[in-house]
């Protein structure tokens, strides 16, 4: 059978025909590469995590890789040395981490109620002592000024969202009688070009050994650079929803915590993810503490080494605001 067509329209066909091929398999080439580099690599989240560290030397003996999280706090760590260094100062800090991987909280730890604060850098407490972090001080401030006696856990983890949050509720083996939730800066940030969720999707089909669409989806957004965050605004609000739905499943208080921004203490401004908390906030009939309103009261007095990162007065502040609303809850 012969074609129709003129010689020289078979040979464009032809052409386009080769051209497509060669694109097509080029693009698997590098899909096929791509995933082989990723389960070298674990997982890309775990790789930017450990080559994005420069400010905060030392902190990269403090995780690991995690297959369902991205990665963790590694366990049972004593007094590691770090520091957050700044172009002309320095905040150096000290780590120790129990039997679980989170972050040691000194004092007694035999208290009937167990509040569990779940978040990010900020929970953890960069820059400062594992007693100066505000879930330590919390669980002091109880003690001393209500005569509550608590079980702090500082499950806070640098570089967590609110996605990782809810993933390690959903691990958790105990139920707390309360869940402080605090998160939101690090779900606007840009990392592999993939959400959260995409990036868990992907993680699972690499160990399973089957092909993902999400290859291809990141070599596509590699190409044409985007600004696809960790979590969108709608995501960043489901994730929320669903801690408050587990809390309300377990019979945990849930506590959502507005973070302040250091420019909040000298601008009106506020933060369209802060809004989101509130909001949320609001719908689930959870508590939330708005520690943006405090903070500004007290001014920029020293409460921040960075944007968003507390001096040991900041998180004194946070203490304070954070006891007083728990006091209450707990007495109820």
């Amino acid at each position: 059978m012969t074609s129709d067509l003129p010689l020289h329209r078979r040979g464009v066909s032809q052409r386009r025909a080769l051209f497509t091929v060669v694109c097509l398999w080029s693009a698997w080439i590098l899909i096929f590469a791509d995933g082989n580099r990723l389960r070298a690599a674990e997982n890309a989240r775990w790789n930017f995590l450990v080559t994005n560290l420069d400010v905060f030397p030392g902190t990269e003996q403090l995780f690991e890789p995690d297959e369902n999280l991205f990665w963790r706090l590694r366990k049972n760590l004593k007094k590691v040395k770090a520091s957050e260094k700044l172009p002309g100062v320095e905040y150096p800090f000290t780590v120790s981490t129990d039997s679980e991987g989170r972050r040691r909280v000194p004092g007694p730890n035999d208290a009937e109620t167990t509040v569990f604060f779940i978040g990010d850098s900020c929970t953890f407490g960069i820059p400062v002592d594992d007693d100066e972090a505000f879930p330590a001080r919390t669980q002091e401030r109880l003690a001393r000024k209500h005569d509550i006696a608590i079980r702090a856990v500082n499950a806070g983890v640098p570089g967590y969202s609110v996605f990782q949050g809810r993933i390690l509720l959903d691990q958790l083996q105990e139920t707390p009688d309360v869940v402080v939730v605090t998160f939101w800066p690090n779900g606007r940030s840009i990392w592999d070009h993939l959400s959260d969720a995409e990036h868990e999707e992907l993680l699972a089909a690499e160990r399973s050994g089957e092909f993902s669409r999400l290859r291809f989806t990141r070599l596509w957004r590699r190409a044409t650079p985007g600004n696809r965050q960790r979590l969108n605004d709608e995501e960043f609000a489901e994730q929320l929803r669903l801690i408050a739905a587990w809390c309300r499943e377990k019979g945990s208080a849930a506590v959502f915590q507005v973070w302040p921004m250091q420019r909040q203490t000298v601008e009106s401004m506020e933060g369209d993810r802060q809004e989101i908390v509130r909001r949320v906030g609001r719908e689930e009939r959870v508590t939330v503490v708005d520690l943006v309103p405090v903070f500004r009261a007290s001014g920029d007095d020293g409460l921040f080494t960075d944007s968003v990162h507390c001096t040991r007065k900041g998180y004194a502040l946070v203490a304070a605001a954070l006891t007083e609303a728990l006091a209450e809850l707990l007495t109820e």
